[in-house]
């Protein structure tokens, strides 16, 4: 694996420069959808388009309560519909917040979609919750909210006969990842070493294929239950997908980025609102057929594609297997019997 090919270089170059996204227009109306890192960015701008096609309830699920409410002000203010938005407190930094916030999600009267968009790219090392940071916020954080909001999901699957949706925001840049820790005997080990400043933005990319190569595992192992299932013994209709919104201005590198990346931006980047359109489609409402095509599936420009073809490789299934015992058991030690028997050791 020594980052992307040829094609894949000018297949983000076209496109950033010659794909035109379409706005939203598929109703969310009844549906309590989820926005994680809500507050500002990509986050802030796929709510407002989800309160705007008529969601009964959004949460803007962010770490700093103030900045929650400014984004829902906002969010009125843009949409002119109010008691939509509702501002919940969620810091992936910490397993304990991610658990009671999953747990105050149980009492939802259903849950219809969630956009785990909270993320970070590193611009120092640090260690939280005894793995570098961009590995537990991006990767471990994000799996173990899924797996704990998955029941309830299931749970508004099966009692109204429909198909949920969660989505994580990954990116096309998990094709230029190298995963050198997959030559350690243990990959999440290996991960947790420190971090020198060259090797930021791998890790970021190393990151993306890590949702990648575990989520793939993950929407194997909860496959679909078929049409409009209501029985109490099915497990619902849980649709799993990985969405890359493409390069665009956004909070996620922060206001302080290098000269050549801001004309980058002035020359590449899409809209924060082009952005965010992408989630929102991620999460729409699917019909069965859409619901096949997209489960465990790689979503960019708004169609189902082909992540990194390293994925299909034999070292890629030997890496994936990997990521998801190991993953596993690093969920099942922040809370046992989250991972459901989903090959958990």
């Amino acid at each position: 694996m020594s980052g992307p090919a040829l094609k894949d270089v000018l297949s983000l170059f076209r496109s950033q420069l010659a794909v035109s996204l379409p706005i939203p227009t598929a109703s969310f109306a009844g549906e309590t959808v989820i926005v994680t890192g809500a507050n500002a960015g990509l986050g802030r701008e796929a709510a407002k388009h989800v309160v705007r096609l008529g969601a009964s309830k959004v949460i803007l699920a962010v770490r700093t309560p103030s900045k929650g409410e400014d984004a829902r002000t906002y969010i009125e203010n843009e949409t002119k519909r109010t008691g939509v938005a509702e501002v919940w407190t969620v810091d992936m930094s910490s397993f304990e917040s991610v658990k009671a916030f999953a747990r105050k999600a149980q009492d939802l009267e259903r849950l219809d979609a969630v956009i785990a968009n909270a993320g970070i790219w590193p611009t120092k090392f640090e260690t939280l919750e005894n793995n570098e940071a961009t590995i537990t916020v991006n990767v471990i954080s994000t799996f173990l909210l899924a797996h704990l909001l998955l029941p309830t999901l299931r749970r508004t699957s099966i009692a109204h006969g429909t198909i949920t949706r969660f989505t994580v925001v990954d990116s096309a840049l998990h094709k230029f990842a190298t995963l050198k820790a997959r030559k350690s005997p243990a990959i999440f080990p290996a991960l947790a070493a420190s971090l020198s400043p060259k090797d930021y933005d791998a890790r970021y990319m190393d990151s993306k294929l890590l949702v990648l190569l575990y989520g793939r595992a993950f929407a194997a192992a909860t496959p679909l239950s078929g049409p409009a299932s209501t029985s109490v013994n099915s497990n619902g209709n849980v649709v799993l997908d990985f969405v890359n919104p493409g390069y665009c201005v956004s909070a996620l590198r922060g206001a302080d980025i290098p000269l050549g990346e801001r004309v980058g931006q002035k020359v590449m980047a899409r809209s924060t609102d082009t952005g965010a359109c992408t989630l929102v489609d991620a999460i729409r409402p699917l019909s069965e057929k859409e619901a096949k095509e997209r489960h465990g599936a790689y979503v960019d420009d708004m169609k189902v594609k082909k992540g990194t073809a390293w994925l299909d490789t034999k070292d890629g299934k030997e890496t994936q297997l990997q990521v998801w015992t190991e993953l596993n058991e690093i969920l099942e030690g922040i809370e046992a019997g989250v991972t459901g028997g989903l090959g958990a050791k």
